[in-house]
């Protein structure tokens, strides 16, 4: 680019510019440079973060967070301890579910239940927010690479320590996250099957295990509708093929386990969007809904989050819910109060909810907190911790924003200081890349910032890549556009050819290091929003992937630092308007 003393003197001849030109150029090749290594050590960290994130809510003994309660071989109150079938369908949208005649029968019998699903909407933090009633930020379960016991009481730890004849019937995944062979009556696992279909296999085990142990809890997980999703689509026939199966084997189960006395429960962890995929944030992905039947429940429809269906279990079975349950048993589809079912759950929510605030804001946190008697009012206390702790969090985190932002003006200031020209071009081009990315990102291949956009855990690094490739064609896009508008501003043309080549080679560089920064002030306004590190919450996932895209682009434009200059370097060598004398 032009330095300004050669703009202030525009006689003095380039070729004795000396190294000054060629020095900058070498300086701001190394700034995007580390630039990139920076950008991708931070999405590295993040990414961890999130995987490897530990619960500050597990952290102590559950006595010293929660409090006491009884033991789980007392009984409840005047509770009826009743029988439950518990079958949960990965994968399986609404919308499909109504096309379901075995989940209709249930729901015309029952109760319709508007599920919402946190984020991220994948399958192990589901299932642990399902059985456990604890949302991720709580149990730690963040994604499907959890590899170990989960951390918080599940339903099935309840039943079992409650004396229930508790069945367990699905893939193995189950004992790797709630160690069902160790603590279940019967157990019939089965490995995850790919192509194959396992249902039929499930059902089976689950009506003989429930015959030859008199089982009062049955828990049966069916994975083949997920694996349709994932495979053709949730709009695809094949998987309207598999959820037609399923249902007839649901059908099969329930006629072999009603006694006319049991509770059935039937709900899926997920959704899929049509094209197949989950984990984001999707209307179908996040939508769901649950059919609730049998003594206890009440007629009708209600809304839940996903995180209410295990105390709601626990009031209908007559049992304490799971100790670090978030939700509250659903109201609206309870027939009766199940002795002091209800109000045992009631209970047990008080003391979760002042222990969330207390952890995250101490114990002034709660001291002026004179009653809590209703369900809003425990979610009142809930919103108003982590609306304090987030509050305080962003003003910790500002000044370090602040920095970051300040530092990426000022590459675009020391870039304008060395030329007025090279910066308005280097923006120009920046403006292209948004323009030439975001086209691909949103428009030819119709993603969105979501990870749902990826169908399976095992394409996360190719589609990464995809995008790193994509950035770097855009901002060689870009930095042929820079060229141009450079072209604008100079009256006369002055090219390679006379002695401007440092210049013209500096202008690629230029290029990438605005683009970097453009989306350093991205960065450094979701570090002030969310932070890098995980502590206490996840972070929003839709702008987390957004954050993670970001970083990706700015690593990829390292390549654009050292390809860019020969962009611009023809551009001033063979543009039409060099060839004038």
């Amino acid at each position: 680019m032009d330095s300004p003393a050669n703009e202030m003197t525009p006689k003095k001849h380039p070729a004795r510019l000396g190294l000054k030109p060629w020095a900058l150029l070498v300086l701001g090749v190394l700034v995007s440079l580390g630039i990139s290594y920076a950008a991708y050590t931070l999405a590295g960290y993040s990414w961890s973060q999130v995987v490897d994130y530990k619960s500050p809510f597990t952290s102590m003994p559950t006595d010293t967070f929660t409090g006491k309660r009884p033991p789980l071989s007392i009984a409840v109150p005047d509770a009826t301890p009743r029988r439950v079938v518990l079958v949960l369908i990965d994968g399986l949208t609404d919308a499909a579910s109504r096309t379901m005649p075995s989940i209709n029968a249930l729901r015309k019998r029952g109760n319709d239940v508007a599920l919402t699903v946190p984020q991220p909407s994948l399958s192990y933090p589901a299932w642990t927010t399902i059985l456990t009633g604890a949302p991720p930020n709580v149990s730690g379960v963040t994604t499907n690479w959890y590899e170990q016991r989960v951390a918080v009481e599940s339903l099935f730890d309840v039943a079992a320590g409650s004396g229930r004849s508790l069945v367990v019937a699905g893939p193995t995944d189950l004992d790797t996250l709630f160690g069902v062979s160790t603590i279940a009556t019967a157990t019939a696992l089965t490995d995850w099957p790919e192509g194959g279909y396992i249902t039929n296999t499930i059902v089976d085990d689950a009506i003989r295990l429930a015959d030859e142990n008199a089982a009062d809890f049955i828990f049966a997980l069916f994975p083949d509708v997920d694996e349709a999703g994932h495979g053709y689509g949730a709009g695809s026939k094949e998987y309207a093929d598999v959820v037609a199966k399923v249902d007839a084997d649901l059908e099969r189960l329930i006629e072999g386990v009603d006694d006319g006395e049991t509770v059935f429960v039937v709900l899926p962890d997920h959704g899929h969007v049509a094209t197949g995929g989950h984990g984001g944030w999707e209307d179908p992905v996040i939508h769901t809904s649950a059919t609730f039947a049998g003594p206890g429940v009440k007629g009708g429809s209600s809304t839940a989050l996903l995180q209410d269906i295990a105390p709601t279990i626990a009031v209908l079975a007559g049992m304490q819910a799971p100790q670090y349950a978030a939700g509250l048993a659903v109201d609206a589809l309870l027939a009766d109060p199940n002795g002091r079912a209800k109000d045992a759950d009631f209970v047990r929510a008080i003391g979760f909810d002042l222990a969330y605030a207390r952890t995250l804001n101490g114990q002034a946190a709660i001291k002026d907190i004179s009653s809590l008697g209703s369900a809003s009012d425990l979610a009142q206390v809930t919103a108003d911790a982590e609306a304090a702790r987030l509050k305080a969090d962003r003003a910790d985190r500002l000044p370090m924003a602040l920095g970051l932002s300040l530092a990426a003006l000022a590459i675009l200031g020391v870039i304008g200081v060395a030329s007025w020209r090279a910066l308005v071009a280097a923006l120009a081009g920046s403006a292209a890349y948004l323009v030439v990315y975001n086209a691909l990102f949103f428009l030819v291949h119709r993603f969105a910032w979501s990870l749902s956009a990826f169908n399976e855990e095992s394409q996360v690094q190719a589609f990464f890549n995809g995008r790193m490739i994509e950035a770097v064609i855009a901002g060689l896009i870009g930095c042929l556009v820079a060229g141009e508008i450079y072209l604008l501003f100079r009256p006369a043309a002055k090219g390679t050819r006379h002695g401007f080549t440092p210049g013209w080679l500096s202008l690629g560089v230029a290029t990438a290091l605005a683009i970097q920064s453009i989306l350093g002030l991205q960065v450094a306004w979701f570090l002030w929003q969310w932070g890098a590190k995980t502590v206490w919450r996840l972070p929003d996932l839709r702008w987390g992937f957004k954050y993670d895209l970001d970083l990706i682009q700015m690593t990829a434009l390292a390549g654009v630092a050292i390809l860019g200059p020969l962009f611009t370097y023809l551009v001033g060598r063979f543009h039409p308007r060099m060839a004038k004398p």
